[in-house]
């Protein structure tokens, strides 16, 4: 009888507990949904955040940064998407984006001068690049070319070709820091024994750090 007792209270310990969670989860999802509708987000905008998967967990250790994964928030008939390089090169509704990331967390950036540069013709010329990758594959290989794109590098070319602004410089494989495990691991299973420790990329970190952008929301991502 006691065990009975005792596993009865443990249940229901446990469903308190699950209840309390996914009951926060819902208001901080609620929350943002609340403001997305009044579109404090203007297209263009840079939005950052955290996945939890070996490729961004490494990433993050190799560029000591909290950023995994990064889009740019676009408007598609009055609708917010986020414009990302996943597999494939796709456009996802903002909250399921927001959502995706651990914990809801992320963080909107905007470009200075935005008016300057956000220009009809200018826009135009971004949406017609993106709507050319859109289908293209995610490249896990970071290799500088249009055949494939990563996150970062999608959102970088789309400002220097659309804007003719490079939001911050190009590294090289090697300027990040190669020497942990988790990050040596990651890269023996894309290239073996020989990375291409030249090859030019931009991490989500690098567009964070750009002097071009300053911050319009943060949701918990300190």
């Amino acid at each position: 009888m006691r065990n009975k007792t005792l596993l009865f209270l443990a249940v229901l310990i446990a469903l308190s507990i699950f209840s309390y969670v996914s009951t926060a989860r819902e208001e901080v999802y609620n929350s943002f949904d609340k403001k997305i509708q009044k579109g404090q987000f203007l297209e263009g905008d840079i939005i950052f955040q955290n996945l939890d998967s070996d490729q961004c967990r490494a990433a993050k250790l190799a560029t000591r940064s909290k950023f995994s994964h990064v889009g740019i928030i676009t408007l598609e008939k009055g609708k917010e998407f986020v414009l990302e390089a996943v597999e494939p090169v796709c456009m996802t509704p903002l909250d399921e984006w927001i959502k995706r990331g651990n914990n809801g967390f992320y963080t909107v950036m905007r470009l200075k001068d935005r008016d300057k540069y956000l220009i009809a013709t200018n826009v135009s010329t971004a949406k017609k690049f993106a709507k050319e990758m859109l289908g293209k594959h995610c490249d896990i290989f970071f290799n500088w070319s249009d055949d494939q794109l990563y996150c970062s590098e999608l959102v970088w070319k789309i400002y220097q070709r659309a804007f003719k602004l490079q939001l911050c410089p190009l590294k090289k494989m090697k300027d990040f820091d190669l020497s942990s495990p988790e990050v040596r691991a990651v890269l023996e299973m894309r290239y073996g024994k020989n990375p291409p420790l030249d090859e030019l990329v931009v991490a989500p970190s690098d567009l964070a750090e750009s002097k071009l952008l300053y911050v319009v929301e943060k949701n918990n991502l300190k």
